[in-house]
């Protein structure tokens, strides 16, 4: 009986924490919060999640997985409200995958991010908008 009660408690925690939980758009192109751009040497994805720790602010990550070409020195980075984040250069092999994070940065609202990585030489390559709520 204990058991029982124990369960039906933790199944009502759950579904509360996901009901109050800020919910992602379906405006990526890949999942509900991320989206993917094919190149000609690999993949760029942009994601976007709640931080989980009770500030309500979101986090971004920005990756790029390079199955091909050679050596690129690019910066992963993203566009909000008309304002670039982006943290340093990172070089790049084949057969690798580099990500950036991007957390506290105070984002609440419902604007949709856009992904980009800049690789030096060649040019600035977006991915598709994803969004917030």
């Amino acid at each position: 009986m204990r058991s029982r009660s124990v369960l039906a408690v933790s199944a009502a925690l759950a579904a509360l924490t996901l009901a109050l939980a800020p919910v992602a758009s379906a405006r990526g192109n890949y999942l509900a919060y991320a989206s993917k751009t094919k190149l000609s040497n690999g993949n760029l994805f942009t994601q976007i999640t709640p931080q989980y720790d009770g500030t309500g602010y979101w986090r971004m990550e920005e990756w790029y997985e390079k199955n091909g070409g050679g050596t690129i020195n690019q910066k992963l980075g993203f566009n909000y409200h008309g304002y670039s984040y982006a943290n340093g250069w990172i070089v790049q092999t084949s057969g690798t995958s580099r990500m950036q994070s991007f957390r506290d940065l105070g984002f609440t609202d419902c604007s949709d991010v856009v992904g980009w990585m800049e690789v030096d030489g060649q040019g600035t390559y977006y991915n598709a908008p994803v969004g917030i709520c």
